[in-house]
């Protein structure tokens, strides 16, 4: 009775152990299908799901096989599928075995699956590797390389013997021009000519039984060849340089030394013969370093590093040595003081002084008549004016039959009181002004014309809407003052816009055309009794207009108006 329980509880044990899982609870940790070809007749070992496993809890986790779905991988070690510990063996693979694979690994807590699609592969006559099989290709340069047989672990036995083969046809392992190093092939000064298909055989035994493993990569040795010449220094040629003293000066010495990968080479600079002193922090050597030209040439390059030009390097002659089995060569230069560059003092002391220039122009363009006041002022002349005239400006102004008062800015009270106050009071100007100096008796178109024609300048103050008999007298001004200022040009014309308004288009095209020319100076009449200095900015542009005046004539103004009759 004891018996037949143990019997029926271990069946229970095994029943737990191998029933498949439920595949919803099982995930798959790469979500895709693996595609794995193998070759026929070849040993086969298909790793699985061993990233999962800690060897401390592998005994907890029950791991099982099975072919489309419904076939189930058996452990017995004499079937040619069979898993083995957590590994699907073919042993050998056949053309049968192609097919959908699903393996599951699961514990009480969880479960992972891995499904792959095998595809046996079956070799044409004569071949001992299929094209659908190959390793990445090795891509070497020439000279002494290793060709790998890879993915070899877990097959290696103590019997083992690892067999190569060139393009199907067996190595010789000479250890002349190959080498077997475990499971590497070395080729001793590889060539274009060892290009091929390497393939690698191992037997595994199993059971009394063997069974093959191969591995087969394509090697493709790069074009280029190595061949050592006598070394050619190309820089420096013999030559001089130029250097200012205090710079810094970095040299580089090229050399050929041949073509492909060219060792036993070595550049040096020497001074005036002489290897460079160790203790020598000013002057020093770079690492030597390669590049590669058309027709994979190699140069060889190294520099020399001078941290600062002294007077002596001027004295030293710089070599620079290649030496190689194949002779040696050298080139040496001499470093030469380099003239001094004008343009950057040049450019330091114009430079600013375009900037001074331009700041001075354009400072005088927007002081022009404070600074042509200023300097009248500073350097008055002390000589009297000859050029025959009595006034410095006749003053034409629209008159009216009211005489205006001091508190109405009209324009008889402008001519007759605002602008001699200032110009001849304060700044000794001498003015003629209808109404106020013309001599009793006199004809007055005779006395217009001829006092016109006695003065320097002709003020013409410009007003709105004057009358009819005002504008006859002033038009006639007008036209004798601009004859001489437009024909002789023996007179300027100073006009003064004396009230507010668009008003300029009624006048003359005569008098248009000397605003145009001349501009026009405008007064800003204001009935709040603004100071002075309100209005300095206009007696700066009239005076800027009228005839420089020297000390002399100040003094004699007043003499002259009285002689005249001034009002």
């Amino acid at each position: 009775m004891a018996s037949l329980l143990s019997i029926i509880l271990a069946a229970a044990h095994i029943h737990q152990t191998v029933a498949k899982p439920d595949l919803y609870g099982c995930f798959d940790p790469q979500n895709e299908e693996n595609n794995i070809p193998i070759l026929e007749n070849e040993a086969f070992k298909l790793t699985i799901l061993m990233e999962f496993l800690s060897p401390d809890e592998a005994g907890s986790f029950t791991f099982q096989c099975d072919k489309n779905s419904v076939e189930n991988i058996t452990t017995d070690q004499r079937q040619q599928i069979h898993l083995n510990g957590f590994y699907l063996w073919f042993l050998p693979a056949s053309l049968t075995d192609s097919g959908s694979y699903r393996c599951f690994l699961w514990n009480t807590s969880y479960c992972v699956m891995a499904v792959f699609h095998i595809q046996v592969l079956r070799l044409s006559h004569g071949q001992c590797f299929h094209e659908h099989l190959l390793e990445l290709p090795q891509k070497e340069s020439p000279s002494s390389i290793y060709i790998y047989c890879p993915e070899l672990e877990g097959y290696f036995q103590s019997f083992s013997v690892l067999q190569w083969f060139k393009d199907c046809n067996p190595i010789t392992i000479d250890n002349k021009k190959y080498f077997n190093n475990g499971a590497k092939l070395l080729i001793n000064d590889a060539n274009s000519e060892d290009n091929g298909m390497y393939t690698c055989k191992l037997e595994y035994g199993h059971l009394g039984k063997k069974y093959n493993v191969t591995r087969t990569t394509e090697l493709k040795m790069k074009t280029t060849t190595t061949k050592t010449i006598q070394p050619e220094v190309r820089n420096p040629k013999n030559n001089t340089i130029e250097a200012r003293l205090g710079s810094e000066l970095n040299v580089t010495c090229e050399a050929l030394v041949g073509f492909g990968k060219v060792n036993m080479i070595l550049l040096t600079w020497k001074m005036n013969n002489a290897d460079i002193p160790e203790d020598e922090f000013r002057i020093k050597q770079g690492d030597q370093s390669d590049k590669k030209e058309a027709n994979h040439a190699t140069i060889a390059l190294r520099n020399l590093i001078i941290s600062k030009v002294v007077e002596e390097d001027f004295q030293t002659t710089f070599e620079c040595f290649a030496y190689s089995p194949r002779g040696n060569s050298y080139g040496f230069l001499k470093i030469a003081p380099q003239p001094p560059d004008w343009t950057l003092h040049v450019i330091k002391i114009f430079v600013p002084l375009i900037f001074v220039i331009l700041a001075g122009i354009i400072m005088y363009l927007i002081f022009k008549v404070d600074i042509i006041l200023w300097y009248r002022e500073m350097f008055e002349f002390h000589k009297p004016i000859n050029d025959g005239k009595m006034f410095d400006a006749y003053v034409s102004y629209p008159r009216s039959e009211s005489k205006g008062s001091l508190d109405n800015y009209d324009t008889n009270h402008f001519a007759l009181h605002i602008l001699p106050r200032t110009l001849e009071e304060k700044y000794g100007y001498k003015l003629f002004i209808p109404g106020r100096d013309e001599l009793p008796g006199q004809v007055e178109v005779e006395v217009i014309e001829e006092h016109i024609r006695n003065s320097r300048r002709l003020i013409i103050i410009l007003a709105q809407k004057p009358s009819a008999n005002d504008q006859a007298y002033s038009g006639f001004e007008h036209e004798i003052g601009l004859f001489e200022a437009l024909i002789w040009n023996e007179m300027k014309v100073i006009p003064i816009k004396l009230e507010k308004g668009e008003y300029l288009n009624d006048f003359p095209e005569s008098i248009r055309h000397v605003i145009q020319k001349n501009g026009i100076i405008e007064w800003k009449p204001d009935r709040r009794n603004k100071p002075e200095k309100y209005y300095s900015r206009f007696w700066k542009q009239v005076r800027y207009k009228m005839p420089v005046r020297n000390k002399s004539s100040k003094s004699t103004v007043y003499d002259s108006q009285n002689k005249t009759g001034a009002v």
